[in-house]
């Protein structure tokens, strides 16, 4: 469902790089909380055009172990998209989560926050 090669935002990428800079994590690892945290936070994608431009990665360094459960929850959020636009609303929802994670200070924080 969602493509071999991924790009996220400008948005989110900076908002990643800040999560890195603060607690280590790579931007990969930041992209999959921030999507979690953004489902978790009942963030609904609207349909609204999304610049996907920064930081190609394939599908599984994007998403690891938790590609099938993404794409579950995504089609089950967006029952009736076609592909391209459950590209655009995983990069909605990493966009969404990733400015609301950005500045946890430390990854204790991050894990009691949840």
């Amino acid at each position: 469902m969602l493509p071999q090669k991924m790009k996220v935002s400008e948005k989110a990428f900076n908002s990643l790089r800040r999560l890195q800079n603060n607690t280590g994590l790579t931007v990969n690892i930041g992209a999959r909380l921030a999507f979690f945290a953004s489902i978790e936070r009942s963030f609904t994608w609207t349909g609204e055009d999304i610049q996907l431009t920064q930081r190609e990665l394939d599908k599984y360094t994007w998403l690891g172990d938790y590609g099938d459960v993404i794409e579950m929850l995504l089609k089950q959020k967006y029952p009736k998209l076609g592909a391209k636009d459950y590209y655009k609303a995983w990069g909605s929802h990493v966009d969404d989560g990733a400015t609301t994670i950005e500045g946890t200070p430390n990854i204790t924080r991050l894990i009691t926050s949840a």
